[in-house]
């Protein structure tokens, strides 16, 4: 696979510009299952079960700035092995092959991947309907063009290093495209990323990937 994008062309530049711009990329979200877990039976209630849901269950999670050193740790591990796939296949006269790191992309995917963990949904739109676009604007982040791409991982390797490999493995497998997960980390219009995940100790891992192209970046073929 490492040959797919050397015959990369400014009119394929060109054509992820307008593509993106128009509709930006968010793929279906890829899950996970970890052969080896036992999921065990669903937990029902009984009829003398009190569930209590408060306003603050069904509040939105705001962007998280900061994060525990081990979630910061898979952050990185995930960011590296984003970069090392670019570096592979993308040429390097584009000047975009390794994305720079955004922090403010990075406070809104986790704030959407703690969302989607607390409130059990898997989405690009939350269910208020707030897209990942309008999620970043309100990063007050200037952009061109955005992209997302979110994994889910289930089992128990969730939390580990192994759950980030996995997830990234599954986006690099899928075929050649523009819309899909590998596509959309390989898209050569991409400047910076900002990378969010979350995870529970029931084994549950999701990991969030924001991209953009920033104004005024020196980028061929646009």
């Amino acid at each position: 696979m490492s040959g797919d994008w050397l015959q990369l062309t400014e009119e394929d530049i060109a054509r992820a510009h307008q593509l993106a711009k128009d509709r930006p990329p968010m793929p279906e979200v890829i899950t996970i299952t970890s052969d080896d877990i036992d999921i065990g039976q669903p937990v029902v209630a009984s009829s003398n079960d009190i569930i209590t849901i408060t306003m603050d269950d069904l509040a939105p999670e705001a962007p998280i700035t900061t994060t525990t050193v081990d979630l910061q740790q898979l952050e990185q591990l995930m960011f590296d092995l984003l970069n090392r796939s670019r570096e592979e296949h993308l040429p390097r006269w584009l000047g975009t092959a390794r994305l720079r790191w955004h922090a403010s992309l990075a406070a809104a995917a986790r704030g959407h991947s703690a969302d989607m963990l607390r409130r059990q949904y898997v989405a690009h739109a939350t269910p208020e309907g707030v897209t990942a676009a309008q999620r970043i604007n309100n990063q007050r982040i200037r952009y061109v063009a955005c992209g997302e791409n979110i994994g889910v991982f289930y089992g128990e390797a969730a939390g580990t290093s192994r759950a980030v490999t996995d997830i990234h493995t599954a986006f690099m497998n899928q075929p050649r495209s523009l819309t899909n997960h590998r596509g959309n980390l390989l898209n050569p219009i991409w400047t910076h990323v900002g990378i969010g995940i979350a995870h529970n100790p029931e084994g549950s891992l999701v990991a969030t990937q924001n991209f953009i192209s920033a104004p005024g970046s020196r980028l061929r073929g646009r």
